[in-house]
């Protein structure tokens, strides 16, 4: 009972010691020799916002020592302790410690102190407390420092040298990549962005190139789009190739091939486009996004594009199976003769007209229209047109509705007088023969060309007719 009552005597006494000394109620004598060094240990530390860490205050004992005390300041808009133990300095000896009180609104702990209870003091260095830290969510440097520290042997302070820390919470990057061609402003533009920092992301595609999507750390498709630093940060922004398509009109026949031949072209193709006209027909112009008539022509593919080659028709009709039909016999009495001209005329797109050019007798021309009975079969038939003895020409042009045309060869072929009844170009004494051969036969009007005055008889009205023209020459 007695010891029991001794030790806390003593522990009474070594308390009692410990408020004077602290307390300031016995002056202590200040020893000068080599000082006491007590740092934050890291001097300098650089954290991420939200971070939990540990400082420490480390002491490397100048002479022997007994006890220590200290305050704690920092910035509380940057970091919050969070607890204060003990340090490792007084490892091994029976201690009295007090951790301070912690006031994270001003940014102070204050009353840390720490003592050897009983015998005993150290001077190897070590860690006088060990401060739990959080970073809070922000950016910047805070000093940690450390005021009214006081370092002590067993009977008076000691010479100290104090150095205090830092910790900075350090701030994010933000890096965009890009995939295909544009760029991205950021607002803010920083190098680095402080936490909760809320930057807004806008991509610009390139020409030819239009905005898709972003990825990694901002997704979706909205543009501009808005991201919350709260860490280092990477994003993509992905644009794609615009494409476009060569849509080609046809006005005519022909075709137009392509170079390169695709569906759709990315911005800036180069396309080489080449007319290519239908048998009887000519490349003439470009329209739409192309004009001019140089072939093969380029275009660039810039956007949507539309070109229409114009096609003429450059192929004239044809003419063939030109055919001369006549009365028989010949007679130039409309009452009895005829000729009828006819032809085939093609086309590779329409006919639109055909004429038959009659140079008569007389030498003027007679240009008569052919009419059509189908299957390109064109015709004219007259009792009128070749009344006139003599010798014609003629020939057949025919034109389509593009100004095409073609005119056949000239075909010459005669209408004898009635009186020249052999046709041979003259009156002579074979046609008198001939008119005699037949005296006083009968048919028809206009049945035979020894009946010269077409009454159905052959009298000697008919021989006088002839011999009227006896001797004369009318072919030439």
């Amino acid at each position: 009972m007695k010891k029991e009552v001794g030790k806390r005597y003593s522990l009474f006494l070594t308390l009692l010691s410990l408020l004077v000394l602290f307390g300031g109620l016995i002056p202590l004598y200040v020893d000068a020799t080599s000082p006491t060094v007590v740092v934050i240990s890291p001097a300098s530390k650089i954290v991420s916002a939200g971070q939990t860490f540990t400082l420490t205050v480390a002491c490397t004992p100048g002479q022997s020592m007994k006890s220590y005390e200290l305050r704690v300041s920092f910035n509380p808009t940057l970091l919050q302790i969070n607890a204060v133990t003990e340090g490792t300095i007084f490892q091994g000896y029976t201690t009295f410690f007090n951790s301070g009180t912690i006031d994270n609104t001003a940014g102070t702990i204050v009353n840390i102190y720490g003592l050897i209870l009983g015998a005993g003091t150290v001077s190897s260095p070590g860690t006088l407390v060990s401060l739990s830290c959080s970073a809070r969510l922000a950016s910047g440097t805070s000093a940690v420092g450390l005021s009214n520290v006081g370092i002590t042997n067993d009977t008076s302070y000691v010479s100290t040298t104090v150095t205090n820390g830092t910790v900075t919470l350090r701030e994010f990057t933000l890096s965009v990549s890009l995939d295909g061609s544009g760029s991205v402003a950021k607002s803010p533009n920083q190098a680095t962005y402080a936490y909760g920092t809320v930057v807004q992301l806008t991509a610009s595609a390139s020409a030819g190139w239009w905005f898709s999507s972003w990825t990694g750390n901002a997704t979706g498709s909205s543009n501009p789009t808005s991201i919350t630093i709260t860490g280092n940060k990477s994003v993509v922004a992905h644009f794609t190739q615009s494409q476009y398509t060569l849509t080609v009109t046809i006005d005519g026949s022909g075709s137009v091939t392509k170079n390169p031949n695709q569906a759709t072209y990315a911005y800036g193709t180069v396309v080489t486009v080449t007319a290519v006209p239908s048998s009887g027909w000519g490349f003439s112009s470009w329209g739409g996004d192309l004009s001019g008539s140089q072939n093969p022509k380029t275009i660039t593919m810039n956007a949507n594009r539309s070109v229409i080659a114009h096609f003429s028709d450059i192929a004239a009709p044809q003419i063939s199976g030109v055919t001369r039909t006549s009365s028989d016999p010949l007679d130039t009495d409309s009452s009895f003769g005829w000729v009828n001209v006819s032809c085939t005329v093609t086309d590779n797109v329409a006919v639109s007209q055909v004429l038959l050019r009659i140079h008569n007798p007389s030498g003027s021309w007679n240009n008569v229209t052919m009419v059509t009975r189908g299957g390109g079969v064109y015709y004219y038939r007259s009792s009128t047109a070749f009344a006139t003895a003599g010798n014609y020409t003629y020939s057949i042009r025919a034109s389509d509705g593009n100004s095409n045309s073609i005119t056949s060869s000239t075909v010459a072929f005669s209408m004898p007088p009635n009186w020249d009844v052999n046709n041979d170009g003259r009156c002579s004494i074979m046609d008198l023969v001939l008119v005699s051969n037949h005296y006083g036969q009968s048919g028809s009007h206009g049945w035979i060309r020894e009946d010269v005055d077409n009454n159905g008889v052959i009298t000697v009205l008919d021989l006088s007719l002839v011999s009227n023209h006896y001797g004369q020459v009318w072919w030439v």
